[in-house]
């Protein structure tokens, strides 16, 4: 008889391959269920050995760059180009290896009416690195739609009872089951300080290539990391071709806009406040269903917002007072029941039950949650912890061969 342990791992494997199956001709519709009582499963996490924080393998820093906004948009990343051309050019081509002649065609449509469709920063940012990387600008488009879509991750708020903090930490998982592109990705990580009259005006973790925000902070203001909700309906499976045409139609025909774009021009508005980017994520059209887990720098300040493209269909706020001291979002709507192949929620809510209100802080998010399989498993790309009121941002390359394969 199989273990317990062993079944849930030979359930994922049966899933990655059905997954790798619907990457190509899955044909799954992304539905928005209404919303019954919350429920879930129960997976035994296993923790994982780390590597010494600095080492080249897993729980070494990400390098860290600065991008000026003072700067012309399209020569701002040039730097960062230069040290990621090789990088960067690699997994362009593993991307485009994967992708079928429809999907170049969307993008070159959306080309052909470029600036009326897009915002001038992001544009002008994007012709930037197609000349830095002597690639189109059609490319860069699609791998910057392609990173919109961003399945697998766990994000994670919790409040600190002895110092009165809130940290926020997220594991991105990007992969699609298929564990050399993940590898690809982890050339690409990196930390931006992003610099405005001389001074540091906001951090995010991010690809080279990629200019939008999925995971960020402005200090003493918010913090934020988005999660894939494309993953939606009875049998919730990914059908990212499809999510990533529907993102090329979206902004083609309607006045949805790419949430990490949006995320990074909150980071970027020196009026952002937490209420004012909370109401903004709430009310405003977006190219993709998604998840929003935003945390702040004052008591209270803790919510995860859950978007179809046209409505807030859920705010979950943090509430200490009551017990409630610490929320987890991975990428299935919290009230429902988790899929019995991917319960990463549960796993994280034990952890950060065991660890206690008054001994959390990053150290022990990072050693006894983050680090904890299937919380981190092979699509595990990068973590990183956030707190908006010490202004304390760090992120961590992930890299486990022997943890779970999603």
């Amino acid at each position: 008889e199989h273990s317990s342990g062993e079944m849930r791992v030979w359930s994922r494997v049966l899933v990655v391959c059905f997954l790798g199956l619907c990457l190509v001709v899955g044909e799954v519709a992304s539905l928005a269920p209404a919303r019954p009582a919350r429920g879930g499963m129960g997976v035994a996490p296993r923790r994982v050995k780390l590597a010494p924080l600095g080492s080249s393998g897993d729980g070494a820093q990400l390098p860290k760059y600065r991008v000026d906004l003072d700067q012309p948009p399209g020569v701002r990343w040039n730097d960062v180009m230069k040290d990621k051309r090789a990088a960067t050019h690699k997994t362009i081509t593993s991307l485009f290896a994967l992708l079928p002649e429809e999907v170049h065609t969307e993008v070159d449509k959306l080309v052909l009416h470029v600036e009326e469709r897009l915002p001038v920063w992001a544009r002008e940012e994007m012709q930037g690195i197609a000349a830095a990387l002597n690639v189109t600008f059609g490319d860069i488009l699609l791998v910057n739609f392609f990173f919109e879509i961003t399945p697998f991750c766990t994000s994670v708020i919790a409040r600190s009872s002895s110092t009165g903090h809130l940290y926020h930490a997220r594991n991105l998982d990007f992969g699609f089951g298929m564990p050399s592109f993940s590898e690809n990705l982890r050339d690409l990580a990196m930390d931006v300080e992003f610099i405005k009259g001389g001074e540091p005006a906001f951090m995010v973790t991010t690809f080279a290539g990629y200019v939008g925000a999925a995971t960020g902070m402005r200090s003493g203001v918010f913090s934020v990391s988005v999660n894939e909700r494309e993953m939606t309906g009875p049998l919730p499976i990914p059908n990212l071709l499809k999510g990533v045409l529907n993102l090329i139609n979206a902004i083609l025909t309607t006045d949805a806009y790419p949430v990490t774009w949006a995320t990074r021009e909150a980071l970027e508005d020196d009026a952002s406040t937490f209420n004012s980017v909370v109401k903004m994520f709430s009310e405003r059209s977006l190219a993709t269903q998604i998840y929003l887990i935003i945390g702040g720098a004052s008591e209270g300040d803790g919510v995860v917002l859950t978007r179809d493209h046209n409505s807030l269909l859920d705010a979950w706020k943090m509430d200490a007072a009551s017990g409630e001291w610490f929320l987890v979002q991975t990428n299935y709507d919290h009230w429902l029941p988790m899929p019995i192949w991917d319960n990463r929620r549960k796993p994280a809510e034990k952890a950060l039950s065991k660890v206690g209100g008054d001994a959390i802080l990053p150290s022990s998010i990072y050693s006894n949650v983050l680090s904890l399989d299937p919380i981190l498993n092979q699509l595990t790309v990068y973590s990183t912890i956030m707190s908006c009121a010490e202004g304390k941002y760090e992120s961590f390359l992930r890299k486990c061969e022997g943890c779970s394969p999603i």
